[in-house]
């Protein structure tokens, strides 16, 4: 089925739950995902509604998307449009505020049973990244892009892709991601370019590979021409 078919969706609060489990299903089997955060049940699903929740209700800069096919959630897209080229101050005065307890508050951000090593030697990358290389400019981020098992190789993610780049070029603006492996090869395809990567060693965690995260932009439309 052409991608040019699906019809791109705002997400709901109902849809909460949906994606939840969409997110365990796309990432079974995934060794980092089995170490970093643990095997999915009842609190690590509440937690993730909750947090999912708090993005679609308490976020202004945070834009849902989804396909749906045959009535079932067949894929989501999370985006956050920074408008104000100074976002990552603003997460630095919230850091900073935190106070002595800042620790116990970050910890609270990662699901019960999370490796807490292990998820700040990660997270600690991707958000120090983000904030090197995209703060002082506006841009968009994708945030997550996730597909239901049964309908991947049918255009869902590239058409949500599509839908969000479209949205980075009305503003002209650059997108930036985090790409794991088996996403890499798509974005590739949609002009992103690799800027670092990450290598997180799961033997450290008890884990037996190293799983590579790869930092990705796709220049503003006028990049080439403003240079």
């Amino acid at each position: 089925m052409s991608s040019a078919t699906y019809e791109i969706l705002p997400i709901l609060e109902s849809d909460l739950a949906s994606i939840s489990e969409i997110e365990n299903l796309a990432f079974e089997g995934e060794e980092v995902s089995r170490i970093v955060f643990a095997s999915p049940n009842s609190a690590t699903k509440e937690f993730r509604i909750q947090r999912l929740k708090k993005s679609l209700t308490e976020d202004p800069t945070t834009r849902f998307a989804k396909v749906v096919i045959g009535g079932k959630l067949a894929g989501i897209a999370q985006w956050n449009l920074h408008l104000d080229p100074n976002w990552h101050l603003k997460d630095e005065k919230k850091e900073e505020e935190g106070g002595a307890d800042s620790q116990d508050k970050k910890n609270k951000n990662f699901p019960p049973g999370a490796n807490v090593e292990a998820c700040e030697e990660f997270f600690g990358w991707m958000y120090g990244a983000r904030k090197r290389i995209m703060g002082g400019q506006k841009f968009l981020l994708l945030a997550l892009l996730i597909t239901r098992p049964e309908f991947q190789g049918r255009g869902v993610g590239s058409a949500l892709l599509k839908d969000g780049l479209a949205v980075a070029d009305k503003y002209n603006i650059p997108v930036w991601l985090e790409a794991s492996p088996r996403g890499y090869p798509v974005y590739k395809k949609f002009g992103f370019q690799d800027v670092e990567h990450f290598d997180l060693d799961l033997s450290k965690y008890g884990g037996s590979t190293v799983s590579r995260t790869v930092g990705m932009l796709r220049p503003s439309k006028g990049a080439t021409s403003s240079a």
